[in-house]
């Protein structure tokens, strides 16, 4: 039963919480100054837009709204719907202090702050675009009513993306936590339900690839704010929709607080099963190795397995970090934010193309094995946790090392193998070619399993982010990614266009090492003096490296990637197990 003050008290709760959230963010300096970086740089843009082009669109006249405005609009709120469930799913199940706050108000009351609190945070997002668009439609067309609308649909978008995100989210929270085969496999299905959520928006974005564009979004209501944001501009939308939008606006809210009251508090009083798989084994005829801590951890890892022909202590610490993991994915959202600016640009590059596999292919050679060298590897010592010590006098360096590897190259290397193989195939490329392709994702895919380790050993970070209430989730330092990134991307990237097109690589090649150096110098100096004639001599080398035909080319630059890629493997691998073998925890 909640109690007689419980929307004053939820009120409370949201803002004490926003204000949380916002003191997290400015202690993070870094953090800030990109997250600020992205509101204000479009910001302004957009400020820029409407004072050139001002004259233009004033005398545009009276349009009606097109369908498209009406889909982008929609598909603006499946994103935060999207980005809530996915908050409340792997971030924010629970809340802080639980029992606390339980024990003290109700649970809607709870429930409440959390929805003020998430609003406020999608606001704070949306507030300087709104403020802007608002200032321009006002300065542009005179609308003292769009001072109030305007602010008015963007709150009640993000009010009802953020409560269906929220019903969503405690649905799936309350499947996982009362369903042992949901909760064993909820890495695979949240992987699934990632890539159908990335399918369906590549279909509307993508109109080439699936024949939909975002204009056919435009019968959802949820894209009819935009309709309410343009009363009193030039643009005519329809009374009826914005109507329709504002009252279904009430009606989710007024439905979601009460559906979403249930299931929380359904999963607040609820134990959760255990994921892990429950054996029986007869004491009988149990073995030494099948005994204790061993069996339980070769289980908690299936189906996967590590073989038993390898070591013991390699095969544990493989065994421990495909548990961690698995236990706890959100440590790979660090592979997020690479995959995504590059994939995104290639697919794009893909879909524009005759044959989107002529750009799948040697993507998936150079991408796919970055991602199987950095999933496990980037931040050993931070994931030890409180162990480490223990960790660093109980196994040896190569064994450590050895067993960082080992998942990496174990599962690593056939989905590699299978998705560059396959795409090479599909897109119909020459079995000479095809073969290279895979001997290069083979190659790269040995450079990064050996170089995360030594990477991650040299700079650990032992520092929790906060990723919704856990504590203990340790990324990797950025520069650890960024180095690990470019060190496997680029040699590997420049091996696929050497095999594929030697021509572009050797123009390339001759501009990296000659003629852009030159250039610079020539710039610096004004074309007199010593780094003149420096410059002179880069710009030889490029004519040098131009000159060279192309099959002379391809094997010598082919040979030196290769012989350096088993090199740099090597220097890694001796070099992290010295690192982990002279290393002492900081006191």
């Amino acid at each position: 039963m909640a109690e007689s003050k419980w929307p004053q008290h939820a009120l409370r709760v949201g803002v004490f919480e926003f204000r949380r959230s916002v003191r997290a963010i400015w202690q993070d300096k870094a953090r800030a100054f990109l997250m600020a970086a992205g509101l204000v740089f479009p910001s302004l843009m957009l400020v820029g837009f409407i004072y050139l082009f001002s004259g233009v669109i004033q005398n545009i006249g009276t349009v009606s709204l097109p369908p498209v405005a009406r889909g982008t609009v929609a598909l603006l709120w499946l994103f935060g719907v999207f980005i809530a469930t996915q908050r409340v799913v792997s971030a924010r199940p629970r809340i802080d202090a639980e029992p606390l706050m339980l024990t003290t108000v109700s649970a809607r009351t709870v429930v409440g702050g959390l929805l003020v609190a998430e609003t406020l945070r999608v606001l704070a997002y949306l507030g300087l675009p709104v403020l802007v668009l608002t200032g321009g439609v006002v300065y542009l067309f005179g609308s003292l009513v769009s001072i109030l609308l305007l602010p008015l649909a963007a709150i009640l978008l993000g009010l009802t993306a953020v409560l269906v995100g929220m019903a969503l989210g405690y649905a799936i929270a309350l499947v996982i936590a009362t369903s042992p085969f949901v909760a064993r496999h909820k890495t695979a299905l949240g992987g699934i339900a990632v890539v159908v959520a990335m399918g369906g928006y590549l279909l509307v974005t993508l109109p080439q690839f699936g024949g939909v564009g975002q204009e056919a979004l435009a019968v959802l209501p949820v894209g009819w704010f935009v309709d309410l944001a343009v009363i009193g501009s030039p643009v005519r939308g329809s009374m009826i929709r914005a109507a329709v939008a504002v009252v279904g606006s009430l009606l989710v809210v007024a439905a979601g607080i009460v559906l979403v009251e249930r299931e929380a508090t359904r999963l607040w009083f609820t134990d959760p099963v255990s994921g892990e798989k429950e054996t029986d084994v007869d004491p009988k005829h149990t073995t030494p190795e099948q005994d204790g801590p061993r069996t339980a951890l070769a289980d908690a890892i299936a189906p996967l397995g590590i073989p038993r022909g390898i070591s013991q202590p390699t095969r544990r610490v493989a065994q421990w970090s495909l548990l961690r993991t698995r236990r706890d994915p959100r440590r790979l959202n660090f592979l997020l934010l690479p995959v995504v600016m590059v994939g995104s640009g290639l697919f794009s590059s893909g879909m524009q193309a005759a044959s989107p596999w002529l750009v799948f292919a040697p993507a998936a050679a150079v991408l796919l094995p970055w991602m199987a060298g950095a999933t496990f590897a980037m931040n050993p010592l931070g994931d030890e946790g409180t162990v480490l010590p223990v960790t660093l006098i109980s196994v040896s360096g190569a064994s450590y090392v050895r067993g960082l590897m080992l998942p990496g190259l174990l599962f690593g290397v056939p989905v590699v193998v299978l998705v560059t193989g396959g795409a090479a195939l599909v897109g119909s490329f020459e079995p000479p070619v095809t073969i290279g392709l895979v001997g290069v994702s083979l190659l790269t895919t040995l450079v990064a399993v050996t170089t995360a380790p030594a990477v991650g050993l040299w700079f650990p970070r032992f520092s929790a982010i906060s990723i919704g209430q856990s504590r203990d989730v340790i990324p990797p330092r950025l520069l650890t990614t960024a180095l690990h990134f470019l060190g496997v991307t680029i040699p590997g990237a420049l091996l696929t266009v050497l095999l594929l097109e030697p021509q572009l690589a050797r123009t390339l090649i001759a501009g990296l090492t000659g003629f852009l150096p030159a250039a610079l110098l020539q710039l610096a100096t004004g074309g007199s003096g010593f780094l003149s004639d420096v410059g002179t001599w880069f710009h030889g080398i490029g004519t040098a490296v131009q000159s060279l035909g192309l099959g002379s080319f391809r094997l010598a630059a082919g040979g030196l990637l290769v012989v350096g890629a088993v090199t740099v493997a090597a220097i890694s691998y001796r070099v992290a197990v010295r690192r982990f073998d002279r290393y002492s925890p900081p006191t």
